[in-house]
This record gives structure tokens, sequence and C-alpha cells, in this order.
């Protein structure tokens, strides 16, 4: 118990600092398909975005590059009118680098599906600053939560250690069919678990609150 009041006391002269934010791209892009750097959302969000198939915010029903030519998506409203993704390959890719970790994130991928020799599969990894893996999701099109034009939510919370990158990967069985992401609702919590100073004059009150509760467990210990 005294432990457990110490620590409160001691953290009376600190906060933790967290932060959420959604990065749906739907503002600042116009027409059907607009080539990015993946650093447009750096300064905004602390993420940075990158892929060997190049990067491209793109309108939700029209001829894209995250669906096959030829499908006409509605993704249930979920993707609004813009959506981030990557050129088609036999192998597609995204990552993300945080400037900062972050203790949760989540997001949708949309279309995962196929059969056969096309069937896609996706693979989900969150990394520590290390280059360590915290944690791998693998999704395929015959998941329950994933196929033809349905946005799948993976997300990452709870794990050992901050997150710093999520790297993306997709391809198909038969690895030759060309396939697309579909990535849009990016929504992350940002903690660095470095507790902030609380300026002097503010800390003052609660440390003495932290010294009178010492006090009162000890009186009552004494009782």
């Amino acid at each position: 118990m005294i432990r457990y009041i110490s620590t409160a006391a001691m953290l009376a002269f600190s906060v933790g600092s967290a932060q959420a934010a959604l990065l749906d791209f739907e503002t600042g892009f116009t027409g059907s398909n607009t080539a990015i750097t993946g650093t447009e959302f750096e300064s905004a969000f602390g993420v940075t975005f990158s892929s060997a198939n190049g990067l491209f915010i793109v309108d939700v029903g029209g001829p894209v590059d995250g669906f096959v030519p030829n499908d006409t998506p509605a993704v249930n409203g979920i993707f609004g009118d813009y959506f981030l993704t990557s050129d088609f390959g036999t192998v597609t890719s995204l990552v993300i680098d945080y400037t900062v970790g972050a203790s949760a994130a989540s997001f949708d991928v949309a279309d995962i599906d196929g059969s056969g020799s096309n069937l896609e599969e996706f693979t989900f990894i969150a990394r520590d600053s290390s280059g360590n893996v915290l944690e791998t999701q693998m999704v395929d099109g015959n998941s329950p939560l994933a196929g033809d034009a349905v946005a799948t939510r993976i997300g990452f919370s709870g794990l050992s250690a901050l997150i710093s990158q999520i790297e993306i990967t997709g391809t198909t069985t038969g690895g030759t069919r060309q396939i697309g992401i579909a990535f849009d609702n990016f929504n992350t919590t940002v903690n660095s678990l470095d507790p902030s100073p609380v300026p002097v004059p503010a800390a003052l009150p609660l440390a003495a609150a932290g010294l009178g509760l010492l006090g009162l467990v000890r009186a009552r210990r004494k009782a």
C-alpha cells in the first residue's frame, strides 16, 4: 500500500501527454487522383507515409488504384470521398513512420478479396523505435470481416512499447495478380510515456496533497 501511495505522490509532480487524431484525407484534395510525397501530414499528424509503389489520394467510386478496374466499390460510405492508396503491383506496400511513438493506432483497409490463386493476403506489422516487431496481424479475402468493397478495421493497442512504425504488405497466393491498397480513417493515439514536468507553482499544491495523503495513510495505520 505504501508503495502505491508513494508512486501516486511522485506522479503529482508530472503528467503524461496523450493526443488522439483522425486522418481521413477528406481535406485539401480535389480531382480523381493526386500524387503525394507522403510527408504532407507530418506537421499536423506526426506521421509520414512511403511506398515503393508510389502514393496517391484518390476519389472513391472512380477508376482508382485501390480497386481492380471496373469495380464500383461503395465501401458502405465509410471511406467518405477520398482515401490513400498505392499503385498496382504484384506486391503492394505502405509504410507509416511516426515522429513520436503511438500507444494505439487503427485504420480501415478496403476490398481485400479474391479467390484461388488471386486470393489477396495482407500483413500488418507494428514495430517499436528499434525496429522490433510488436505485433503482426494477417487478413486475407476469406477473413470474415474482409471481402469485395468491405472496409476491414485493423487496430493495435496495449503493446509492450510505443509504435514507431506500421508496415502493410499485400500480395496474392499466386503472386501474379496486381493489386493496390485502399487505406483510410487512420486513428492514432500519441503518448510519449515521458511525463512532462508540471510548472513549479502548479506542482507545489499537488506535492502538498500527495504528502497529506501519505500522512493520512500513516495515521490510519497507527489507529
